[in-house]
């Protein structure tokens, strides 16, 4: 353990203003890490979109399954979940709106029990239990619909071929040696992506996203990442569950404007439920 570690871990009262020093030199860290990497994005920003842009494709699903906390039980298409703190996989919430912008989703999956995993079946310490399993164990009160839709620019994230240009694009960028000399001390792994195989399985698929935007105060990759696709004018990501292996959807509503896109909910609702269906007529209210 470094000494470092030690000054966070400490639980003495002298060491009280040192574990707050050495927190915002965290935060500071991580702040010049993303604004290194954010700078070096904006200047091929275009072209990033349009390497995401070029590989989506149409794609229609049916019957598949959306799960929202019971307070959302009248709107189960609305979005407003997915922007509070720290947001979602693929989309920044209310992380620092001030550095950066708040962008929603819609998440949906193939079956009902790795829509009830993902909102549920989060955190636990247990090895024992699948994750539908230890959703199950949850006293939460859930909505679960069924819906289907037709949307015409989705990205495959589970086809590796996908990300290879998109890569192509950020593999030459650099730190600079004192960013890299900083991270070396406060013990952090420097290494940038290279292969669209480690932009998959150590960045989009990574089950520990939440710590850049919940401890740091950063977005996590994959949510920057979300937000190119989603400036690029996609539809949606196409990606497999971390907890359950299944296939899930993450749906950039708003970007349903002069397409055909829609998402609509496929029983009849009860009395007050709005909206049952999202296209371009209304993308924008959910």
């Amino acid at each position: 353990m470094s000494g470092f570690d030690e000054v966070l871990e400490s639980g003495r009262l002298a060491d009280i203003p040192k574990t707050k020093a050495a927190y915002e030199q965290l935060l500071k860290f991580h702040w010049d890490y993303y604004s290194e990497l954010e700078y070096q994005r904006k200047k091929v920003y275009d072209s990033l979109k349009a390497s995401l842009r070029d590989r989506a494709k149409p794609f229609e699903f049916a019957l598949w399954q959306r799960a929202v906390k019971y307070k959302y039980a009248l709107r189960p298409l609305s979005t407003t979940g997915s922007v509070a703190d720290p947001g979602g996989r693929f989309n920044i919430g209310a992380i620092d709106p001030t550095r950066y912008p708040v962008f929603p989703a819609l998440y949906v999956a193939s079956e009902k029990g790795a829509a009830l995993a993902e909102i549920l079946g989060r955190t636990t310490e247990s090895t024992s239990l699948t994750a539908e399993q230890i959703a199950l164990t949850r006293p939460d009160s859930i909505t679960i619909v069924s819906l289907s839709g037709k949307l015409e620019a989705v990205l495959d994230v589970r086809d590796e071929n996908n990300l290879a240009q998109f890569v192509s694009k950020i593999k030459g960028f650099r730190l600079s040696p004192s960013l890299v000399a900083k991270g070396k001390k406060l013990g952090f792994n420097m290494s940038l992506v290279k292969t669209a195989q480690e932009l998959a399985d150590k960045h989009l698929r990574n089950p520990a996203w939440r710590q850049s935007p919940m401890i740091f105060d950063v977005p996590a990759n994959c949510q920057i990442f979300g937000r190119i696709a989603c400036d690029a004018q996609i539809d949606g990501i196409l990606y497999d569950s971390v907890l359950t292996g299944k296939t899930a959807l993450c749906i950039y509503h708003q970007n349903f404007r002069n397409s055909t896109s829609y998402v609509e909910l496929d029983d009849p609702t009860p009395a007050g439920v709005i909206p049952r269906r999202l296209d371009a007529t209304n993308c924008g209210g959910a």
